[in-house]
């Protein structure tokens, strides 16, 4: 992953935090919450994240991109240690396929 910023722009204090936080460069995984959705982004991805004026802009490397605004983003959460990431993973995926319920709907 490469992190691409401008050092003469004014982020929100949230994407500023953040950027300082990239640049430290000892993360493994950070996701970025927004209203409806959550966006993971590994660092051993072979993606360039780039902060802009007023968005962030993830190019991988087949070419597709993701664009999120920052007033989009209520929340970020930066990992340093892949085995919490993990753990959180498995709470977050505590439902698998299996209705155990008798009445959920899969999608």
């Amino acid at each position: 992953m490469e992190i691409e910023y401008n050092k003469h722009t004014t982020y929100p204090p949230l994407i500023e935090d953040l950027v300082n936080e990239l640049l430290k460069d000892d993360f493994v995984h950070f996701k970025i919450l927004c209203a409806n959705e959550v966006h993971h982004f590994n660092k051993s991805e072979n993606t360039i994240i780039k902060f802009e004026t007023t968005y962030v802009k993830e190019t991988r490397d087949n070419g597709d991109m993701l664009y999120i605004a920052y007033p989009d983003i209520f929340r970020v959460k930066l990992y340093r240690d892949a085995s919490q990431y993990l753990k959180d993973q498995e709470k977050g995926d505590a439902f698998n396929d299996v209705d155990w319920t008798g009445n959920r709907i899969i999608f």
